[in-house]
């Protein structure tokens, strides 16, 4: 009689384990960078986008949108209603459902948690949402609220906090990085000498003042926020109010900084390296960051790139000869 069995023995059964785990294990980043290839590409379709509907914007009313629907008074103010240019393009983008919530006839601020335009606010849009960015949470949104008596200050203008869906991406206004952005003039009140990008807080920007370029001049940039403090209490990220608007100061893209503050998921406005990394482009993609051209064109810009090269191709008018 044959008693002989054909099965694997212990220590087959253990080598084709160890097999399967090393194949696993070579594997598995192949699988992690070709899904975050996929967000990535996503991430620029929503680029793509919103750059239809800055077009479609621009062609139907003559102008970009501000960046808000904003009149800056002599006390620092904002005297409009707030609205973001985030907002202002939901009729341009397929989003009628979104912008039906809106009424643009009152303030940003008008309303609640259950209705009105902060109801509105707090509406997840997935074209305003990185998918590599897993943060959606609503987050702090600092406004001042003009309707309220401040008494510190004796005048109407209360600041308040509302809890706003996010934008992982924000227009940009300005930068601070070259010696046309180290000009700090202003006529007091509108920071219209200070405004050097295409999405401005005080007014609309035209195709034909952008002379250094459709194709040579930035747009939107994604704007991601990696504190993990809840909510979040960074405010450069709300789609609905004029809070999404980029200064590009002196952080390289894809900065975190380096003090306790931040390494305790918190935010201190008073640190300078927490002030450092406001208003930066920056998202959760690996070594770079997305980013919209004037043209309609989107680009991935390497963290490497250096910032002489940022600034010149975020002014609009400046003749500067480095492009990305």
């Amino acid at each position: 009689m044959n008693n002989k069995h054909n099965g694997f023995t212990l220590v087959e059964l253990l080598v084709a384990i160890a097999i399967i785990g090393v194949l696993i294990g070579l594997l598995l980043p192949a699988v992690q960078s070709a899904r975050e290839t996929s967000r990535r590409i996503s991430c620029q379709n929503n680029l793509r986008q919103i750059g239809l509907a800055m077009h479609h914007y621009h062609d139907t009313l003559g102008t970009f949108p501000p960046g808000k629907i904003s009149d800056i008074g002599p006390d620092w103010l904002d005297r409009g209603n707030l609205f973001g240019w985030g907002a202002l393009i939901l009729p341009f983008i397929e989003a009628k459902n979104a912008q039906s919530l809106i009424d643009f006839s009152q303030k940003a601020y008008s309303g609640d948690e259950n209705s009105g335009n902060i109801h509105a606010g707090q509406t997840l849009l997935p074209f305003y949402l990185c998918p590599s960015d897993r943060n959606r949470d609503v987050r702090h949104v600092s406004y001042y609220n003009l309707d309220k008596y401040n008494d510190l200050w004796g005048c109407y203008g209360l600041e308040e906090i509302l809890l706003l869906a996010p934008s992982h991406y924000a227009g940009i206004v300005t930068e601070t990085i070259s010696e046309f952005g180290g000009q700090r003039e202003s006529d007091g009140y509108t920071l219209k000498n200070d405004e050097l990008g295409v999405i401005l807080l005080t007014r609309a920007t035209k195709a034909d003042q952008i002379t250094d370029g459709l194709s040579n001049t930035l747009m939107i940039t994604e704007a991601s926020s990696y504190e993990t403090s809840t909510p979040p209490v960074y405010d450069n990220g709300s789609w609905m109010m004029g809070t999404n608007i980029y200064r590009k100061s002196t952080a390289p893209i894809n900065y975190r900084p380096k003090c306790r503050h931040f390494e305790s998921g918190t935010f201190d406005y008073s640190c300078a390296e927490c002030c450092r990394y406001q208003y930066e482009t920056r998202s959760f993609h690996p070594g770079g960051v997305n980013a919209l051209r004037c043209d309609g064109s989107v680009l991935f810009i390497p963290e490497v790139t250096s910032l002489d090269v940022l600034a010149a191709s975020i002014t609009k008018d400046r003749g500067e000869t480095k492009t990305l």
